[in-house]
């Protein structure tokens, strides 16, 4: 970059330059300059550091891909966020270092950063529809009629059965946000006419700038079990990436003279910002170090501190399985384990389990209206009963407790009453159907071997593999942020 020569010196900070110091000023080189040799070390050193913390940082993400943590932000999309943004890292100080092309800095600066942003910004929305989205699935399974999900005359379901592909259509906007800009900068980079494409670079800020208060206001109202989790990385990104385009916008005009007959001249102090950050590019460079921090090597962090904080209650009855069945049987603690699960946008497991305890508890009310029937001597009077109502009164309250009762005799073989089997078949494509608006993230073997028992005979139990690995799932994601956020009120409520 270059550096403001000697003549300079002699301006007081804000003094305007003319037109000739300003040229001087842009022909003294900064590479190869021993007087700037400091700072160039300094550059050297911040890109050495910088490489090997973001090295170890991409290899220990992906090792840890397929924990909650990291699977919890979207891995592959995540994942390329994080390798752009250490290319444009790694190019942006490569002029700092040695002399290098115009072409590359304005690749860097203009095509890199453009798809950094656009990843950001897809993740933002990411985390505002999922949100939402998982705030939509509560109340409308709370609304459905379970047994009316499917239709069994038409063999088809009913209308509003849309909500699956909400994801694919979060995952299609996705890829029209990080594809198009970029390609549409580069057809304007190929077809440079000069001043008309950095216009277009002006354009792209001011819409970084309405979608960032845009983002701003929705991230505002997501809540977040983490303190510094998802919304915060993209709140305080976004900010950042407002403030920062202003910046930029300030020095690219006050740090330039447009002429000889300007009536504006550049004052010194402008320059030397524009120096300081090497034409503004440099806040970018930051602001990409800090995303690259957040979305990559703090996810890292985060884990190995939660396994050590998990490994430092092994010995805490409050932390084992046992104990976290005794949440899952006590309504009050289902309920705030819903809260958490809707911000860590997994809270169709927790309506699995509530679900779950619906069917057995139906099971449990036809046993004991088939035995009244029994008594009274007919035992198709089980068919009478309002099943339905008893359903709604359940899935309204969405606090099921367990079953306590000694006279219930729990038989997972026992085949599924007609009368039940609209409910479990309803079940079925709520949560483990692959299209289900609430599916669950299941084994596939698990899933097979459901559906084979569906299709053949099924029974009471039939779900009971599916429930051990979701209750093993909540375990191990969102049960460790009860229990750190709410000790003291769950030994309260449990005794």
């Amino acid at each position: 970059m270059l550096k403001e020569k000697r003549s300079l010196e002699n301006l007081n900070l804000f003094d305007e330059v003319d037109e000739e110091s300003f040229k001087d000023y842009l022909k003294e080189p900064f590479i190869g300059n021993d007087e700037y040799k400091s700072e160039r070390i300094l550059y050297l050193i911040a890109d050495i550091i910088f490489n090997i913390v973001a090295i170890i940082s991409l290899f220990f993400f992906v090792k840890l891909r397929k924990s909650y943590i990291i699977r919890q932000r979207d891995f592959p999309l995540t994942f390329a966020g994080g390798i752009v943004t250490y290319i444009a890292i790694f190019i942006s100080f490569i002029p700092q270092l040695v002399k290098s092309t115009c072409l590359m800095s304005v690749f860097q600066a203009n095509i890199l950063n453009t798809i950094v942003i656009c990843i950001f910004f897809s993740r933002s929305l990411r985390i505002i529809l999922y949100y939402h989205y998982n705030i939509f699935k509560v109340t409308s399974i709370k609304k459905k009629r379970l047994n009316s999900y499917y239709d069994k005359t038409m063999g088809s379901l009913e209308p509003n059965y849309y909500l699956p592909k909400i994801t694919q259509k979060i995952k299609k906007i996705i890829f029209v946000i990080i594809i198009i800009p970029p390609i549409y900068t580069l057809w304007a980079l190929k077809n440079n006419k000069g001043i008309e494409f950095f216009q277009i670079i002006k354009i792209y800020s001011m819409i970084y700038n309405v979608v960032c208060v845009i983002n701003t206001i929705a991230l505002f109202y997501i809540k977040d079990a983490n303190k510094y989790g998802v919304k915060f990385e993209c709140l305080s990104y976004s900010i950042l990436l407002f403030i920062a385009n202003i910046a930029n916008a300030i020095i690219q005009t006050k740090g330039s003279n447009k002429g000889p007959n300007a009536k504006v001249k550049a004052l010194k102090f402008y320059l030397k910002i524009f120096e300081i950050t090497k034409g503004g590019r440099m806040l970018f460079t930051i602001l990409s170090i800090y995303i690259f921090f957040m979305s990559i090597t703090l996810p890292v962090i985060q884990y190995y501190k939660s396994k050590k904080v998990k490994n430092g209650y092994f010995q805490d009855p409050m932390s084992s399985i046992q104990y976290f069945y005794k949440v899952l049987n006590t309504p009050s603690l289902v309920s705030e384990l819903r809260d958490i699960a809707v911000q860590e946008f997994s809270v169709e497991n927790v309506l699995f389990w509530e679900n779950y305890q619906i069917l057995q508890k139906m099971a449990y009310c036809y046993q004991i209206e088939l035995r009244k029937a029994q008594e009274l001597g007919d035992a198709r009077i089980v068919s009478q009963y309002d099943f339905e109502g008893y359903y709604q009164k359940q899935v309204q309250s969405l606090s099921v407790s367990s079953l306590e009762d000694d006279d219930y005799v729990y038989d997972p073989d026992t085949a599924v009453p007609k009368e039940l089997l609209p409910y479990y078949t309803s079940f079925y494509y709520l949560f483990i159907d692959y299209n289900g608006p609430a599916v669950v993230n299941l084994m596939s073997s698990t899933v097979r071997t459901i559906f084979k028992e569906m299709s053949t005979h099924p029974t009471i139990g039939m779900y009971d593999i599916a429930k051990n690995e979701i209750v093993e799932l909540m375990y191990s994601s969102i049960y460790p942020i009860l229990l750190r956020n709410n000790k003291k009120h769950m030994a309260n409520t449990l005794g």
